[in-house]
């Protein structure tokens, strides 16, 4: 079962713990929140603290003398982990116990740097910053899963080094942070006691300072497979919809081209939810043991067993909708784009031959739509998950202070969302294997940990199986027989996953080609009519070798091919079913090569009548914000407000917008040149006509005075135009500003939200074109 301890912080004073990132013009330093609003303090800081806690009690006395350097590096990399040795312990984020109200639970300070020598101000040294308010209480939990006698000692040092830690984040040398850490409450021990903190001081006291702590059980015998064969399941195919919510923030990134930016992939690769649910039947098997190593390859190596890849869903009400790669045979204009609960102007099929858009006067360019398309019967529209950036930094543990160049950033999959695949397994033994081996349920929730970081707040995810025996797959929701009548009809295939196909050479496809579509699909002679595909190199890293995986060339997701077939056999018809519920291709046990022919998101839209999938009441969310319902009535506020299109040179609102997205509307509109004012009981958006009146030196595309004074006027050189966006371009500015006006009367958490909407939607009216291949 494993131990859990619970911990309370008391913040004495106010607190500064960054998120990275500033609010506008306001605010260059902003506190850290979760998805929901609400103030956080991220596993990862607080790992460091305890770190840092356990490292200053390891070098005081009697514990300096006992515990040279080399031992005392060994234990903080037992306890707390190090590049080659993952950490047993899980530190989750911390929260408040009774959040305060939005606006009461920080307050924005100024700060100045005077200079050593004159003992003033230093010019332009002004520093603004959040900090949380005092008296609040955060709680978090510290959970192993082992429990046996080391794991009691490493858990004293872990209350001994919480009770050393009496300031946290920054500037904590100068007032700020003083809190103090306290044991509440433990679970996984059978022992009983009143002060469960006291109890393990005192064993702290016992085993670290006047004994020897327990060292933990190691196993390091050789897996082998030593006359067993590996064995193979068979039977009728089972199929279980899996469902995820994400209870913290998720981070799966993609390869770092280079530097310290990770940037997080918007689905769950199925190799996450094998290696998850491998490293559980590692931990709860022994893997010594030849015959249990031969059921775990059988199931994990050998495809028994077929992982899913997991796409987000659309939650609304209870219910969640599936959503699939957008097909890149799915065309819009790339002047009026089909966008999120935006139209444009309008899909266009890519088999029908169009090259440009036909919508009115309009000759823009095609291109494949972009996002996901959730499978329901509503007017087609976008879902796009929902990520955040969050810096990182390393502390030097002598000095307490940053290591230089040990600044890193993600960007994470935001905490509160929900993702859908299907496990397939190859019969009912199969199934019940994976059951004994990882512990999983039908319809129970279950406590999972997903991708980096997860012991330090991050991939927490609470998993729902649900058995389906008829039911389409939940990626194509109408059966075979609705979607292909005819076989002597022109068919698609497309590409719901990243398919790997390889020839007899190992040469892997990067298109598509009727040699291998024949060869694949076995339903005889193949003419292909247009195609729409690209690839993508496919590599990672094998956590317990310590090496790079094998690249393989893969077509992505969405890829879509129209052909027609010569002379299909008479058995066509499970020969497709069978193709779509095993996959193609290879890795196919990983979540790759799931495949879906005619599928309805083209022309049988209409059908999808049953595709919302009711979660079960331990599956809900409960009280968080549903900002995806914000999101759709936003847009469509949007869509009435901002004209078909604008200017190109929009962009630069357009970004910058994004850029100070925490900056509150009400300020954003004043920097704009407009103000909001009362007339006849409603309030509008007006031009601030003099410029006395204007806010100096903020108003976007005005010369900046501060700039000219410091480079000089020669170098600055001369600007004699006037301002486009309150020029030419002011009526859009306008709306712009009454659109800022609306989402000021919103509930203040979904400022950034509607924000970072209007900046995408301006983006893409004034055609702002996305770089890069996929």
């Amino acid at each position: 079962m494993g131990i859990t301890l619970t911990f309370e912080i008391n913040l004495q004073s106010n607190y500064h713990v960054g998120a990275g990132y500033g609010k506008g013009f306001n605010v260059d330093s902003a506190i850290l929140r979760d998805a929901d609003g609400v103030p956080v303090i991220r596993g990862s800081a607080l790992a460091g603290l305890l770190r840092g806690g356990a490292y200053r009690l390891l070098k005081m006395e009697p514990l300096e003398k006992k515990y040279d350097s080399k031992e005392r590096d060994k234990i903080l990399y037992r306890i707390f982990g190090s590049p080659a040795q993952p950490k047993r312990w899980h530190i989750a984020s911390a929260r408040p116990v009774k959040p305060l109200p939005k606006g009461s639970d920080v307050q924005v300070v100024q700060r100045v740097r005077i200079d050593p020598r004159t003992h003033r101000t230093a010019p332009r040294k002004l520093f603004s910053q959040e900090e949380g308010a005092a008296n609040q209480t955060f709680e978090f939990t510290v959970t192993c899963p082992d429990a046996d006698e080391s794991t009691l000692d490493e858990a004293a040092l872990l209350v001994a080094a919480a009770r050393n830690v009496r300031q946290l984040g920054r500037s904590r040398r100068r007032g700020l942070g003083e809190c103090l850490f306290r044991l509440t409450k433990v679970e996984g021990i059978s022992k009983t006691t009143t002060d469960w903190q006291d109890w393990f001081l005192q064993r702290f006291k016992e085993r670290w300072m006047e004994g020897q702590p327990a060292e933990p059980k190691q196993n390091r015998s050789k897996w082998t497979i030593e006359e067993q064969g590996v064995p193979t399941y068979s039977g009728k195919p089972v199929r279980f919809r899996l469902i995820v919510r994400l209870d913290e923030p998720l981070i799966i990134a993609r390869r770092a081209p280079a530097g310290q930016q990770f940037e997080a992939r918007e689905s769950i690769p199925g190799t996450v939810i094998l290696g998850a649910l491998a490293n559980e039947a590692a931990q709860r098997q022994n893997l010594t043991d030849s015959e249990m190593y031969a059921r775990f390859i059988s199931l994990f190596i050998r495809g028994d067993v077929m992982f899913p890849t997991l796409y987000p869903a659309d939650e609304s009400e209870g219910d969640i909708y599936p959503t699939i790669p957008a097909p890149l045979g799915l065309l819009t204009c790339d002047v009026l784009p089909f966008q999120g609960q935006s139209e444009g102007h309008g899909l266009y099929l890519g088999i029908d031959g169009h090259q440009k858009c036909t919508h009115g006067n309009c000759t823009g360019k095609l291109r494949p739509i972009r996002d996901f398309l959730p499978l329901s019967d509503e007017p087609p529209h976008t879902y796009s998950v929902r990520k955040s950036a969050e810096l990182h930094i390393q502390v030097d543990e002598e000095t307490g202070r940053v290591k230089k160049g040990q600044l890193y950033g993600y960007t994470v999959l935001e905490a509160g969302q929900y993702f859908v695949g299907e496990i397939l397994c190859s019969g009912e033994e199969a199934w019940q294997q994976l059951q004994d081996m990882t512990g999983i349920a039908e319809k129970t929730a279950m406590e999972w940990r997903l991708g980096k970081a997860r012991r330090r707040g991050y991939g927490k995810v609470t998993a729902w199986l649900e058995r389906l025996d008829k039911q389409p797959h939940s990626w194509i929701q109408l059966p075979l027989a609705e979607r292909v009548p005819d076989p002597s009809q022109r068919l698609s295939l497309t590409l719901l996953t990243d398919t790997i196909i390889a020839n007899r050479w190992g040469q892997q496809a990067t298109g598509f080609s009727e040699d291998w579509l024949e060869e694949v699909l076995g339903l005889g002679k193949v003419e292909i009519q247009d195609a729409f595909a690209r690839s993508r190199v496919v590599d990672g890293f094998n956590s317990h070798l310590g090496l790079p995986r094998w690249r393989d060339t893969a077509l992505v997701a969405g890829s879509v091919v129209w052909f027609t077939l010569g002379e299909p056999p008479d058995d066509w018809a499970e020969r497709m079913k069978k193709l779509e519920r095993d996959g193609i291709g290879l890795r196919r046990n990983e979540g790759f090569g799931r495949v879906a022919f005619n599928h309805p998101v083209y022309d049988q839209r209409d059908k999808l009548t049953e595709s919302n999938i009711p979660l079960d009441r331990a599956m809900r969310l409960g009280s968080r914000p549903r900002t995806d319902k914000f999101a759709k009535q936003w847009e469509e506020t949007l869509d009435g407000l901002l004209p078909a299109k604008v200017d190109g040179r929009f962009t630069v609102i357009a970004r910058w917008l994004h850029t100070n997205s925490n900056t509150p509307p009400a300020q954003l509109i004043e920097h704009l040149g407009f103000r909001s004012v009362k007339q006849g009981g409603n309030i509008k958006c007006e031009k601030i006509e003099h410029p006395e009146n204007r806010p100096k030196d903020k108003i976007l595309g005005e010369p900046n005075e501060e700039l000219i004074e410091s480079i000089g006027e020669s170098e600055y050189g001369a600007r004699g135009k006037d301002n486009f966006f309150l020029g030419d371009g002011k009526e859009v500015t306008h709306k712009i500003c009454e659109a800022l006006l609306k989402l000021s009367e919103k509930d203040k958490q979904y400022y950034r939200r509607g924000i970072e909407i209007l900046a995408d939607r301006i983006a893409a009216l004034a055609g702002d074109k996305e770089g890069g291949a996929q």
